[in-house]
Formats: structure tokens, sequence, C-alpha cells
């Protein structure tokens, strides 16, 4: 009885990762689009000023910045849908059951890259430090982490504010990955 219960504790869970999963990808999907039209727009003006000879300079690094946030929103969207490159031709060759079994190394090894790369998200924004730190600049005078006061170079805005992209794609891809252990991919 307990296992079942545990069993129905894992189901439900799985089915409130899936249903948070498939938000987020929803929402991915259109901010990623959103940004690539932005930064098609912003260079397009870009173009269109320095043709009438006053060129917004600001642009160039918006459209750059812009394109990190794209970047790791899709490929969240990427991990959320199983649609990232892959070599599939061994897996393909494999029987139904070693595919499974391959498909959960592939997710383990997603959670293990996933704790890492928020282990060194968590050392580099260092939260705890900043809190307890008597101000950012004394913070960054002490620990030579300036992540907290390096403005951008044209639009004066600090890039933390980008760089921010970071710990929700870190949040969401584990989202993706733990609503989707185990399963077996989509076959075309």
């Amino acid at each position: 009885m307990a296992a079942g219960s545990q069993t129905g504790a894992w189901m439900a869970t799985r089915e409130t990762l899936q249903k948070l999963s498939g938000a987020i990808a929803w929402f991915e999907a259109r901010f990623t689009g959103a940004i690539v039209m932005v930064i098609l727009l912003l260079l397009l003006a870009n173009v269109v000023s320095r043709g009438l000879g006053r060129p917004l300079i600001w642009t160039d690094e918006l459209a750059v910045y812009l394109m990190v946030l794209g970047a790791f929103s899709g490929a969240s969207h990427g991990i959320a849908r199983r649609q990232h490159i892959a070599v599939s031709l061994i897996a393909d060759a494999m029987s139904h059951r070693n595919r499974k079994i391959l498909t959960y190394v592939v997710d383990t090894t997603l959670l293990a890259l996933f704790a890492c790369f928020a282990w060194m998200l968590w050392n580099w924004f260092d939260p705890i430090g900043v809190l307890t730190a008597e101000s950012l600049r004394a913070y960054a005078r002490e620990s030579f982490n300036f992540l907290y006061q390096e403005p951008t170079t044209t639009l004066g805005v600090r890039k933390l504010w980008f760089w921010l992209v970071m710990p929700v794609f870190c949040v969401s891809g584990i989202v993706h990955v733990l609503a989707r252990f185990g399963a077996m991919p989509e076959t075309e």
C-alpha cells in the first residue's frame, strides 16, 4: 500500500511538473519569437539610421544582449520539446528497451549538468555574500565580483538584468527535464 501511494504521489507530482513545463514552454516560445522580432527591428532601424547619417550606436549592443536572452529562452524551449540537434544513428539502431535506458541516461546527465550550472550560478551571483555586505560597492571591492555593478557600454544599464536569464534558464531547464524524465522522445 505504501508503494502504491508513493507511485500515486509521484504521478501527481509529474503531472503538475508537466503542466508547469508546458506553461513555461508556451511562454518561452512567444518570448523567443518576440525577441527575434525586436532584434530584426533594431537592426533594421540601425541600417536606416546609418543610411541617414545618424547611427543609433546603442542598437548593436542591445541586439547582442537580446540575442543572449533569446538563445537561453530558445534552448530551454528546445529542452522542453526534446528538439535539440542529436545524433540518433546509434539510438535508432537500439531496441525499444535500450532506447528507454538511453533516455534515462540522457535525462540524468542533463540533470547533473543543470546541477553543476546551478552551483556555478550560486557561486557567481553569491546571494548570501550580497545580502550580508554593507553595500554593493563594498561587496564588489571585497570579492572582486562586479556582477552587480558593471554597466553596459552604450545603454548604461547594469548587465545583471541581462545575466539574470541564466538562473531562469537553469530553473526552467530543470523543470522541463523532470517533467519529461525518462519519457521516450516522439518519433516522426
